[in-house]
């Protein structure tokens, strides 16, 4: 089962559990498998401690956590706004806010912006946080 599947697969349970219990007691809830907010935490964890020099490392090992790391941060992105719809350009206004540019070419702020690019029409007009220290 991959991510994706995963987290569809606990949104459905959600969804029938709180339709479960509701019937049985409006007033009791149970806690969620994998609920918005901590994939939320998990996505801003992964992008503050992603590598976004990966592709210029000479070590092959490196080379490949990265892009493990970008695609995982990919799927999470995906299930964030297809699946538990949150807003993409809010999320990507969080997003630039968050990680701090950490390139002179602005390599770190153009990798966020392209992972947005197949859910918000403009990322390029989205605010950059200037990094003053």
């Amino acid at each position: 089962m991959n991510y994706y599947q995963l987290v569809a697969f606990a949104q459905h349970l959600k969804k029938e559990n709180m339709n479960n219990n509701f019937m049985n007691d409006p007033n009791e809830f149970t806690t969620d498998v994998m609920n918005e907010d901590s994939l939320m935490n998990q996505y801003f964890d992964m992008i503050k401690g992603h590598d976004y020099s990966h592709m210029f490392s000479d070590d092959n090992r490196y080379y490949t956590a990265g892009v493990r790391s970008e695609k995982l941060i990919k799927e999470v992105l995906h299930s964030l706004i297809a699946i538990c719809r949150v807003d993409a350009e809010r999320l990507l206004e969080d997003s630039l806010y968050e990680v701090n540019e950490q390139y002179v070419d602005g390599l770190t702020h153009k990798t966020i912006r392209n992972w947005f690019k197949s859910y918000v029409e403009n990322v390029d007009n989205i605010f950059t946080k200037p990094n003053f220290k």
